[in-house]
Formats: structure tokens, C-alpha cells, sequence
């Protein structure tokens, strides 16, 4: 398991994170996030892949909504965590 990244105060706003997503690579709401290792490599296979007809645009942004959702609910998450993982862990004190 990575580094976790613990809920902000105030929290990260799920919104921005998918937008920053949408406009710049796919990767960058993951960077807003904390994600950086796992932002960059999302921005760079959209690039190399020249986003691959849109879908890891997408596919970054629902991620980075999905994340900034359960960070701004208390939970911490994993560096790499995706949103289609484990989202039952214990709240954060």
C-alpha cells in the first residue's frame, strides 16, 4: 500500500478536481488531490496516447470527482487508489 492521503480541512472540492481533469489532461485533479505520482501518470498516458479518443480524459475525471467525494466525506485514501476501489474503509478521527 502507497502513502494515504488524509481529508483536508477545508476539504477539496470534488467539482474542481474533475474540472482541472477535464481540462488538462486527465491527471491534474488527481494532482490537486495529492495524487501526484498517479496524476502524472495519468497526464502522461493521455498524452502519449493523444487521450485515446477521450476515454482517459473521462475516465480521469470521474476519478479525481470520485476521490475528492470520499476525502471530503473523512476518509483518507491511497496514493493509487482508483474510484473503483475499496470505498468502505473507517472514518478518519
Amino acid at each position: 500500500m502507497g502513502n494515504q492521503i488524509a481529508p483536508s480541512s477545508p476539504p477539496k472540492d470534488p467539482i474542481i478536481a474533475l474540472v482541472l481533469s477535464l481540462l488538462l489532461l486527465g491527471g491534474a485533479g488527481q494532482l490537486y488531490l495529492g495524487q501526484t505520482t498517479k496524476g502524472i501518470v495519468i497526464m502522461a498516458v493521455c498524452f502519449l496516447t493523444c487521450g485515446v479518443a477521450g476515454i482517459g480524459i473521462v475516465v480521469g475525471c470521474i476519478d479525481a470527482y470520485m476521490i475528492a467525494k470520499r476525502l471530503q466525506e473523512g476518509h483518507s485514501v491511497d496514493e493509487w487508489e482508483f474510484f473503483w476501489t475499496n470505498s468502505n474503509k473507517q472514518l478518519t478521527s
